[in-house]
């Protein structure tokens, strides 16, 4: 098995996604999990979007802010999507209601609790419109919660892991014949909220199912010049 990971920047756009078809077609994709981050800059977006949600008195700047990032999303799926309705289309604007009731429900002010809620919207974003273009395209793969397979404890941006029921989960849920996607960064607690690993904690989900499936390597690519071994 191996683990491949690949970071926000290259997955921004639709030419990105479009090459990340063409690296898996390079180097397999058989018995293999793929770890993607939010989109670009989607991490830094989503918390602007929770200081504008906070800040109760600067209602128009988080609208404004809540309809970028959509716009971001659905401008891409435009671009790399045939016809005017596709499937993940109607998905993603699921998820965008999802995180609207969120908002519109939410009792809690501590900024670490809602931050882990919201941000995390990013990588479910990123996952589902890249499982979606890759089944398309003649890559079947499953699509898989990372929230639901990577356990913590509730304390929310620097949680930690409990490898126990991690593992169990993991090696339950992950398809060892095939191509399972999942997000970085991201992961729940037993009282079924979000939780965060810590900033930039993608290449961290990528080792925590490495070791858990014991997968012979971990591949993580980066839209950098050069390599970096």
């Amino acid at each position: 098995m191996k683990v491949v990971k690949f970071g926000g920047a290259s997955v921004k756009d639709a030419k990105g996604i479009k090459n990340l078809k063409i690296v898996l077609s390079k180097i397999g994709y058989k018995n293999t999990v793929l770890v993607i981050s939010a989109m670009g800059k989607m991490t830094n977006a989503f918390e602007l979007l929770v200081e504008g949600y906070l800040d109760k008195g600067n209602s128009i700047n988080f609208n404004n802010q809540l309809n970028q990032i959509q716009d971001y999303h659905i401008n891409i799926i435009k671009e790399i999507f045939i016809g005017e309705n596709p499937d993940i289309y109607r998905d993603v604007m699921d998820i965008f209601i999802e995180l609207k009731n969120f908002l519109e429900q939410n009792k809690q002010n501590e900024y670490d609790f809602v931050y882990d809620q919201v941000v995390s919207y990013g990588e479910l974003l990123s996952t589902k419109i890249c499982s979606a273009y890759l089944s398309e395209t003649g890559i079947e793969n499953k699509w898989v919660d990372s929230r639901r397979i990577i356990k913590t404890n509730s304390n929310f941006r620097q949680a930690r892991v409990d490898w126990d029921k991690t593992c169990a989960l993991l090696k339950k849920e992950i398809d060892n014949s095939g191509l399972s996607i999942t997000q970085g960064f991201i992961a729940g607690d037993d009282k079924g909220n979000t939780t965060t690993l810590g900033r930039e904690g993608s290449d961290y989900s990528a080792a925590i199912i490495a070791y858990c499936l014991q997968a012979d390597e971990v591949q993580i690519f980066k839209d950098v010049p050069g390599v970096l071994n």
